[in-house]
């Protein structure tokens, strides 16, 4: 009895090896395709026995990147397509930028501290910056050099419609001012400028 369990032993070893074998053989083979092969143990013998070759998968959605929101590589900054605010185009505004606000009325009062700055409105009559008799200035710049402001209309605050402070170079350029408590257009303690 003894012998034959032994013998029975090396049988399904040999078996196993051979099973082994045939696999290890048909991974190399050149007829078969990429296909991956797994085995599983089988419940007579105890050999290997051969598996299905999992399905593809589909390869991941690509999505696209989001939409940046970075300086506008031409300098310009539009009002309100590319900032709800005129204040919001000033504040993210560099050296050299145009601020270009379209046609509408802006309650706001706007503070300029970055040099060079060209604000322009496209319609001298249809840009309006409306203080509603409670805002300060319309637009004011603080010690910065070289700003214009053109092309646009500023009404009821209760100081200046344009206002330039500090400031060594300035232009105001077709500008209308009404009902404002001090002044339309004003340049204070400021020098190499104009006003046209």
């Amino acid at each position: 009895m003894i012998g034959s369990t032994t013998r029975s032993k090396r049988n399904r070893v040999t078996a196993a090896v051979f099973a082994a074998a045939i696999v290890v053989a048909a991974c190399g083979s050149d007829d078969s395709s990429d296909d991956l092969v797994t085995t599983e143990p089988s419940a007579d013998t105890g050999a290997p026995a051969e598996t299905e070759a999992p399905a593809d998968t589909e390869a991941p959605v690509e999505t696209e990147a989001p939409v940046e929101t970075e300086a506008p590589s031409d300098g310009v900054r539009r009002v309100p397509d590319d900032y709800a605010t005129i204040q919001e185009a000033v504040d993210a505004a560099e050296e050299g930028d145009l601020v270009l606000i379209a046609p509408g009325v802006y309650n706001e009062a706007v503070n300029v501290t970055t040099d060079l700055l060209t604000i322009r409105g496209l319609d001298r009559n249809e840009v309006i910056l409306d203080g509603e008799f409670e805002l300060d200035n319309g637009i004011r710049v603080l010690g910065a050099t070289g700003v214009a402001i053109e092309n646009m209309t500023a009404i009821n605050y209760a100081f200046n419609g344009f206002f330039w402070v500090e400031a060594d170079g300035y232009r105001a350029s077709y500008l209308t001012a009404q009902r404002n408590g001090d002044y339309g257009i004003y340049a204070f303690d400021t020098v190499n400028g104009l006003i046209e």
